[in-house]
């Protein structure tokens, strides 16, 4: 496997970074990207870009060790195995994460930019060669690991990811929306775990744990999506766009709850806590009583394995969800009719509601139910009405 990172992001990330670094006072790696980098303007205009590119790749790969971030993320997710690492381009450069390049003059550090042009200006390879691992030593030290706790990833079950996963691709994201993870040639069999990530993320050590456990999070839906135990697969979602956002919708919460239980139980920092995912829940699910959503909640946290289809089936289907958590004596058929979600589509104008009106028959006159039935026969109090379509029948009745 490869981990290859966009120019664009590692231009830009190294920029926010240093400019960072030179607010907070700490002028060393800034002078010395200055040092390297203005030069360049001297050079004719068609060798800038590329000449940019190397000495930006340098300081994001090796000066500010900003792809650790990445490579860290692999190994938490067991995308990769733990192992020793011997980088020749580590080595050739005597990196010290907080001092930088040691020894070396200006002059030689371009001279040594220009040997790490061999490497492809968009790609750095994760060099984890045979050659410069013990494999024996490697194996032992994954072992000892796992005996310390449940918290480390299986050495053979992160090797195994690794063989079948073709490329780890990390991209500039350009905006929040537009960040998270992708599996490209999925089904081909060569698949290609797509990052974007907005380049603002690297640009605050402080803020480095908050990157991690972003990458981490991305990087668990990326395994799930590789993974035939899961058998994901891009489903078709029927209904209006509406029905389709909130299915949608309540299919990523699922999941990123799915994501962060599995994290919790191997000692990862997860990008929400257990009990802020749970207010997430909460305000899908508020209509379900007290006692049965917490249960539902604290089913799906503790639950080992799901597949695609189920948490789907869960999104879009309330009685799935429930009949799983929630056993038959503890809600009556009754009870279950007068649960309207947030967000679930008013049977009578379709759209999507959140100030739902439970019982209309309870509050409304009879001629307000009369003139409901007209238009939808089928229609029954116990289905419930958004309040604005409530409020024009009784408008239409004369009694509003």
């Amino acid at each position: 496997m490869k981990v290859s990172y966009s120019a664009q992001l590692m231009e830009e990330s190294v920029f926010r970074h240093l400019n960072h670094l030179e607010r907070s006072g700490y002028r060393s790696d800034y002078d010395e990207f200055h040092s390297l980098a203005d030069p360049i303007y001297e050079l004719p205009e068609d060798d800038r870009e590329i000449a940019f590119e190397k000495v930006n790749r340098l300081f994001f790969l090796e000066k500010l060790k900003l792809g650790d971030h990445v490579l860290r993320a692999l190994e938490a997710v067991g995308l990769i195995p733990k192992r020793k690492r011997t980088s020749r381009k580590s080595a050739l450069l005597n990196v010290n994460p907080s001092k930088g390049l040691q020894g070396e003059s200006v002059d030689q550090e371009e001279e040594i930019a220009e040997e790490l042009e061999e490497t492809p200006v968009e790609t750095a390879e994760l060099e984890l060669a045979e050659e410069e691992v013990e494999g024996e030593e490697v194996e032992e030290e994954a072992l000892e690991s796992a005996d310390e706790g449940n918290h480390e990833i299986a050495y053979d079950l992160a090797r195994e990811f690794e063989e079948r996963i073709k490329e780890v691709i990390v991209k500039r994201a350009i905006n929040k929306v537009d960040e998270g993870s992708n599996v490209l040639n999925r089904v081909s069999g060569n698949p290609i775990i797509e990052m974007r990530v907005l380049a603002s993320r690297f640009s605050n050590p402080e803020e480095a744990l908050d990157l991690d456990a972003f990458l981490i999070q991305e990087f668990m839906h990326a395994k799930d999506m590789v993974d035939p135990e899961f058998d994901y697969e891009d489903a078709f979602i029927p209904g209006n766009p509406s029905v389709k956002n909130l299915i949608t919708s309540r299919f990523r919460l699922l999941w990123n709850m799915y994501v962060d239980s599995r994290l919790a139980r191997i000692g990862v920092v997860s990008v929400l806590p257990k009990e802020a995912r749970f207010r997430e829940f909460d305000n899908f699910y508020r209509k379900i009583p007290d006692k049965q959503r917490r249960g539902i909640f604290e089913g799906i946290w503790v639950t080992d394995k799901f597949t695609h289809e189920e948490l789907l089936s869960m999104a879009t289907d309330l009685d799935t969800l429930m009949s799983k958590y929630v056993d038959p004596g503890e809600i009556s058929e009754e009870e279950r009719d007068f649960i309207h979600l947030q967000g679930s589509p008013c049977p009578l104008c379709k759209f999507p509601t959140y100030n739902w009106v439970d019982d209309p028959e309870s509050i409304c006159d009879e001629m307000v139910i009369e003139a409901i039935q007209i238009d939808f026969p089928d229609w029954e109090s116990k289905d419930g009405g958004c309040d604005r379509c409530i409020e024009v029948y009784e408008l239409r009745a004369g009694v509003g």
